[in-house]
């Protein structure tokens, strides 16, 4: 039986180019977005805009991954570059997750863990996908990446993020997504391609690469449902 994959994005630029190259079949509206079920590249996917934060992109992940039957998740953006020399438009694709903001108590409870290991089928295939001839603008890392309700864009917290958790990115959603997805029992991975550097001069660098860093991380996604 074939798969069925989640797609999700946090903004809607993140997943227009998606949204454009699926066969849409239906959609239904439900926790504040609408999700697109159809096909993209010959595979099941439904598709959703969850918006910023973990909150929304853990309801949306755990909703895809249940009520509607997925079978496995991606999440696709853009992130800030924190790891030794990644550069603006280079990709991080997800190793393992954590979450900088979480307070160490809540080690204690479930799911009792600082990070969450990405499916390393998706990850090989992904890796596959990167490999392609001009998917890539920039250079493909495998690595961590660190999600908290926070948008860096000072040196002072992201030098903080990188003493606590060592990220090769921080974003808003990723962690959150891979939470419910290990709650779920279904596999994840998330694709994050760089629009700024998460220091102080990412209001104007985001400005700039927004558009393209979404778009390539689509990109790769596009890549991705041929090597499923």
């Amino acid at each position: 039986m074939s798969r069925t994959y989640a797609i999700l994005g946090a903004l809607d630029r993140e997943v227009a180019l998606l949204r454009e190259q699926m066969v849409i079949e239906g959609e239904q509206r439900a926790l504040g977005t609408v999700f697109y079920r159809g096909t993209l590249r010959g595979k099941a996917v439904v598709l959703a805009c969850c918006g910023v934060g973990k909150v929304n992109a853990a309801c949306c992940a755990t909703y895809m991954l249940t009520a509607l039957g997925c079978d496995a998740i991606l999440h696709v953006g853009i992130a800030g570059a924190t790891g030794h020399g990644l550069r603006t438009m280079d990709v991080v694709i997800s190793r393992e997750l954590c979450f900088h903001d979480q307070d160490p108590v809540m080690l204690k409870y479930f799911p009792a863990r600082r990070f969450f290991d990405a499916d390393p089928a998706l990850l090989a295939a992904c890796e596959r996908a990167c490999a392609r001839p001009g998917v890539l603008t920039g250079n493909l890392r495998v690595g961590r990446i660190a999600t908290g309700d926070r948008y860096v864009n000072d040196a002072a917290a992201r030098a903080a993020i990188i003493a606590d958790s060592a990220p090769d990115c921080v974003e808003m959603e990723g962690a959150a997504t891979a939470h419910a997805a290990f709650a779920a029992g279904k596999p994840c991975l998330v694709v994050r391609t760089m629009s700024d550097c998460a220091d102080d001069d990412t209001d104007v660098t985001y400005d700039n690469f927004l558009e393209r860093a979404a778009d390539q991380s689509a990109a790769i996604v596009l890549a991705l449902m041929d090597e499923l």
